[in-house]
């Protein structure tokens, strides 16, 4: 059966696992839900995910929300992928990064993202306090990230890993929204960055249509790409 992903291209966390399924060469159909008109909180994805959050997965009758338990699903579907390491000490870098972005960084990423970015799709005046208080307080975070990623290739070793696929969706819309600086300032982060950005797995989820950064574009223009 078809893994059904209930999600949107722009959402962050629908990334994640759109990276996953194309970083273990899988095939995925993406059921669109419009978040910026509110689809995510309609009676219909409720039933999928009482939160009214993305991404959704379905499977064979399954059906499973929230993005890590999405991505060890998929990593069952594709034993032989690298993601999760096999060996003791990689495996608890994945889950020690991913917690570390979950902690220190996307408190302070997501909320600036939502100013300078989405702010225009979801209505509201926005928040000049939200954004100072985002740049202040990320910074530590990717310090520490920084003097990590100088002794080491990605964030769990020498392999590519869920843990750089959990930050790749901040930093990329950091970069493209005028707030590249922090990262480019950080020289192993920067060069980190660049070596998982041109991944042809991260080209496919990041590059594939209209981008919420560019100059024109709506929220309702990303419907005309998936008909439904």
């Amino acid at each position: 059966m078809t893994i059904k992903i209930y999600g949107h291209p722009w959402s962050i966390n629908t990334r994640k696992v759109l990276a996953a399924i194309a970083e273990n060469g899988q095939e995925a159909e993406l059921v669109l839900v419009m978040v910026p008109k509110g689809e995510h909180k309609a009676a219909s994805h409720l039933a999928l995910h009482p939160f009214g959050k993305v991404p959704v997965l379905e499977h064979d009758g399954v059906v499973i929300y929230e993005t890590r338990a999405i991505q060890r699903y998929l990593q069952h579907l594709a034993p032989r992928s690298a993601l999760v390491p096999s060996e003791a000490v990689a495996a608890a870098r994945v889950e020690q990064w991913m917690s570390v972005a979950d902690s220190y960084f996307i408190p302070f990423a997501h909320p600036l993202l939502v100013e300078v970015l989405f702010r225009r799709f979801i209505g509201g005046e926005q928040q000049a306090e939200v954004i100072r208080a985002g740049r202040e307080g990320m910074g530590f975070a990717l310090d520490v990230a920084n003097e990590h990623l100088k002794k080491s290739a990605f964030f769990a070793g020498n392999g590519f890993s869920l843990a750089d696929i959990h930050w790749m969706p901040y930093l990329d819309y950091l970069t493209q929204t005028g707030e590249a600086e922090p990262i480019r300032a950080r020289e192993h982060l920067f060069a980190w960055w660049e070596r998982v950005s041109a991944r042809p797995s991260w080209q496919r989820v990041a590059r594939s249509g209209p981008q919420p950064y560019e100059r024109g574009i709506t929220a309702d223009v990303i419907e005309k790409l998936y008909p439904g």
